[in-house]
C-alpha cells in the first residue's frame, strides 16, 4: 500500500513538472525542485506528528525521531546544494545571468527563500536532533513545530519565485 502511494505521489510530481515545466530540460528541473521541496515539507510533517507520539508514549526509543530529522536534515542540506547550484547557474525558465537573482528585482523573496526557507531550518533541524539525543522530547516536537513553519515558508517562496519570475531556487 505504501508503494502505491509513493508511485501515485511521483507520478503527480512528473506530471506537474511536465505540464508546467515547458521544455524538457525545464521540465526535468522543476520535477527536481518539486521533489526536493516534497521530502522537506513531508519529512517535517512526519518528524513533529512522530515527536508527538514521544509526548504520550515517553518510553519510546529516541532513535527513530532522531533518524526522522537526521533525514529532514539532508533534505535541507540537498535543497541548499542546489540553490547555491541553480542561482550560480541562473537556472530556470528566466534564464537569468548567473547569481543575478541575488541581487535583481526578486532579490528580497530569494534572500528570504535562503535566509527562512533553508538555512533556518537546517540550524532548527540540527538544534532538533540535538534534544532529540538528549530525550528532550518536548523541545524537539516545538523545534519541529517552528520548522513546520519556516519549511512551509520556504516551500510558498520556491513556487512563487519559479512561476512568478522564472527562478529555481
Amino acid at each position: 500500500m505504501a508503494a502505491a502511494g509513493l508511485a501515485a505521489a511521483g507520478l503527480a510530481l512528473v506530471a506537474g513538472a511536465f505540464s508546467w515545466g515547458g521544455g524538457l530540460l525545464d521540465s526535468g528541473l522543476l520535477a527536481i525542485e518539486l521533489t526536493t521541496l516534497s521530502i522537506a515539507l513531508g519529512g517535517v510533517w512526519a518528524s513533529m506528528v512522530l515527536g508527538h507520539w514521544y509526548l504520550v508514549t515517553p518510553k519510546l526509543p529516541e532513535a527513530p525521531l532522531v533518524r526522522f530529522s537526521r533525514w529532514l536534515l539532508l533534505g535541507l542540506l540537498l535543497q541548499l546544494g542546489l540553490f547555491v547550484v541553480w542561482i550560480g547557474l541562473g537556472a530556470g525558465p528566466a534564464g537569468s545571468p548567473a547569481f543575478e537573482a541575488l541581487v535583481g528585482p526578486w532579490a528580497l523573496f530569494v534572500w528570504l527563500r535562503l535566509l527562512v526557507g533553508l538555512v533556518f531550518p537546517l540550524i532548527v533541524s540540527w538544534a532538533a536532533i540535538q534534544t532529540a539525543r538528549t530525550r528532550s522530547m518536548e523541545s524537539a516536537t516545538g523545534l519541529l513545530y517552528i520548522n513546520v513553519g519556516t519549511i512551509a515558508a520556504g516551500t510558498i517562496l520556491a513556487a512563487g519565485l519559479y512561476f512568478g519570475a522564472g527562478l529555481l531556487v
